[in-house]
């Protein structure tokens, strides 16, 4: 079976030749409206709102439907590679004190129930997920079952995060329609410490493709890493760490330039 990097590269020197180039780009918007188990990408956008107008109309648009819902569940009973920068500094953060965590786009609580086996959760722990509502109601529906300690909570409003002692997201800044900064700013008292994990960034470039996910199509954000980064700083926050998810890629279809080897993790310090 051909390996899906091998038909990326494959398709991509068809794309160079002129004659075939259309065949290609035909035979890749199949596979990508049908697609149902991969991770796949199409096109480069200036705005949010075009990625969005270029979905098919096979599938729902976003996370806010009880398919996109329903996935991710194995997040919770596992950990992997790209979650113990996270875990690191959640423990040392949890060890000087603080113990009220704000998790947005943080699904059913995925990262709460699979940290839990292995960091010292405070007594006082208060876990608040942000996303959207049919996510949030398949994670209230899942807690009544899963949190033993009830320390797990869902807040309708992106507002619930202002004063809190962590703002965490991971995986989640590059499905928003507006930006991290944007939202920080309309806080009433800003977050003491923001973790960030999974953040597609790019070199030079900030730009919007579309993704698959296989139970719906998603406008996806991908910002100039610079940009990223001093937007957070002009807040008034110091860049403490900053680490790379090697194991995790975007690759957009005969757009190389665009495509992504590796995302982003970030802690950030209120000064």
């Amino acid at each position: 079976m051909i390996s899906l990097a091998r038909a990326h590269r494959v398709l991509d020197r068809i794309a160079d030749l002129p004659l075939l180039r259309d065949v290609a780009r035909r035979q890749y918007d199949r596979v990508f409206e049908n697609n149902q188990n991969r991770n796949l990408f199409r096109g480069v956008f200036p705005t949010f709102a075009e990625a969005g107008r270029s979905a098919p109309n096979t599938r729902p648009t976003g996370y806010d439907n009880t398919d996109a819902a329903a996935m991710y569940v194995e997040r919770s009973r596992k950990i992997y590679p790209t979650d113990y920068p996270v875990m690191f500094w959640l423990q040392k953060l949890f060890a000087e004190g603080y113990a009220n965590c704000f998790d947005l786009g943080g699904h059913i609580g995925v990262s709460y129930y699979a940290y839990r086996k292995y960091l010292h959760y405070p007594q006082t722990l208060r876990w608040a997920v942000h996303d959207v509502p049919a996510v949030m109601e398949q994670g209230r529906r899942w807690a009544s079952d899963n949190d033993r300690d009830h320390s797990l909570t869902f807040s309708d409003d992106f507002a619930g995060a202002s004063g809190v002692d962590i703002l965490m997201a991971q995986g989640s800044l590059q499905y928003l329609p507006d930006t991290l900064a944007a939202r920080l700013q309309k806080l009433a008292v800003p977050p003491h410490h923001i973790i960030l994990n999974l953040t597609p960034l790019h070199e030079t470039l900030s730009y919007f493709t579309l993704q698959s996910i296989g139970t719906a199509f998603c406008p996806y954000r991908i910002t100039a890493i610079f940009d990223f980064i001093e937007s957070v700083q002009a807040l008034g926050y110091s860049m403490v760490d900053h680490w790379i998810n090697p194991d995790k890629r975007c690759m957009i279809q005969f757009y190389p330039e665009h495509s992504l080897e590796g995302y982003h993790g970030f802690y950030f310090r209120r000064v």
